[in-house]
């Protein structure tokens, strides 16, 4: 208790009353920024799912009219989907997975390109004509573009790093220059992964040498490894 100049007396502490309603202000007011960021990421995760339909739904009906086989792998509620054994179990032309925060379009082995070519070939580019601008015209909910190149065990691991490599950057430029995604206002990158990231791995996977030979095993699961993707990832 103090007495001021007047000569009347204050509390210089808050009493009980008045410091729960301070916590309980803090704790609505937290509450109320926390609700605020779920309802902005759920509207996010509704954008993408409705730009993820789009997508496959545009692209599967342009390549099935090219006679192109298409197969598509909602793995979005489905965290232990194995995609090997999914894409095993459905051969295709081009495989679209989508998950939560992002959607890939997987090139199967010799869609694009010849064997042991990084020039794509005149069905390569038909089909990229008819990819990317249903791509183009999706771009609203989207992030970032990632085009990965991929490739089996046999030969020298230098070598399939620069194949894949060259094979990414041929999508890219495709895509920037005759599609028109311009990498300076959506970003875009080209990245290789050689062997080492054969179909089914996931960041963060226990991996080494052994799991690499038996996911090359047979020339089946190498031809699958040999692919080119391209990843659209979401807002989150």
């Amino acid at each position: 208790m103090l007495r001021d100049r007047f000569g009347f007396h204050f509390n210089f502490w808050p009493s009980f009353t008045d410091l729960m309603l301070s916590i309980v202000l803090v704790v609505l007011i937290i509450l109320f920024a926390i609700s605020n960021m779920m309802a902005a990421g759920t509207e996010n995760l509704d954008k993408a799912r409705q730009s993820q339909e789009q997508i496959e739904t545009q692209i599967t009906e342009k390549l099935q009219e090219s006679h192109y086989k298409v197969h598509a792998i909602p793995n979005r509620d489905k965290s232990n989907l194995d995609i090997s054994k999914e894409i095993a179990d459905n051969p295709a032309d081009v495989y679209i997975i989508d998950k939560l925060d992002r959607q890939t379009i997987t090139f199967s082995d010799k869609v694009l390109f010849d064997t042991n070519q990084s020039e794509l070939k005149d069905a390569g580019k038909q089909i990229l004509w008819q990819v990317g601008p249903v791509i183009a015209d999706n771009l609203a909910n989207i992030v970032e573009i990632q085009v990965q190149g991929h490739a089996d065990i046999d030969d020298d691991a230098d070598y399939n790093l620069k194949l894949a490599s060259e094979r990414a950057m041929r999508v890219y430029k495709y895509l920037q220059t005759d599609v028109g995604i311009d990498p300076a206002r959506y970003l875009m990158s080209a990245t290789s992964f050689g062997k080492f990231k054969p179909v089914g791995r996931e960041a963060g996977d226990a991996y080494d040498a052994a799991h690499l030979q038996a996911a090359n095993a047979t020339p089946e699961l190498k031809a699958r490894n040999r692919r080119i993707e391209i990843v659209l990832f979401y807002k989150n």
